[in-house]
């Protein structure tokens, strides 16, 4: 009976501390703005995939990205804290905000994609480049063998010119059919 009480009592204590209104952060005296709260979430969301990504270099560099995040935009941790308590407690524009931090990653992530394109092309053509060069390493043209090209370049025009020659010179011999008179 003893144990039926005692768990009665605390059923009750339960329900009255359950039923509590929560009460809501008040606004803090320096209130970040909307646009501010965005940029912030969206370095840390950056700051955490890189954290989770190179934590040996966050390691050894000792690097705390918070608190550089927090440097960067000129507030202290406390404000912050205070600022998104009260954000947290609208949650119609907690969630503006958030929505706003997906869509910057999302534009960063295409903006990453394009970069990554243009750099792989850029490495193909170098890649190209390189094995072109290297081709013509292989190749090996001696200056001997330039000669040649340049001489098959000359006969090449000398031949044009006794071409052009011969075709002149058979239209000033060819009988001429002037009118007798």
């Amino acid at each position: 009976m003893k144990t039926r009480f005692t768990y009665s009592i605390l059923f009750l204590v339960l329900l009255v501390y359950s039923c509590q209104s929560l009460e809501k952060p008040p606004k803090p005296e320096n209130l970040i703005s909307e646009d501010k709260m965005v940029e912030i979430l969206t370095d840390i969301a950056f700051i955490k995939a890189a954290k989770g990504s190179y934590k040996k270099v966050f390691d050894i560099e000792k690097i705390n990205p918070e608190e550089y995040i927090l440097k960067k935009h000129g507030i202290d941790s406390i404000v912050f804290a205070e600022n998104n308590s009260w954000y947290t407690s609208q949650l119609d524009e907690y969630e503006e905000i958030f929505t706003k931090v997906k869509s910057n990653i999302e534009g960063s992530k295409i903006k990453y994609e394009k970069l990554k394109k243009e750099e792989d092309s850029i490495k193909k053509i170098q890649d190209s480049i390189k094995r072109s060069k290297e081709g013509l390493q292989d190749s090996k043209i001696l200056p001997s063998d330039l000669d040649k090209i340049k001489l098959t370049d000359e006969e090449l025009i000398e031949q044009e010119i006794e071409t052009a020659i011969k075709k002149r010179s058979n239209k000033t011999n060819a009988p001429s059919r002037k009118k007798k008179q």
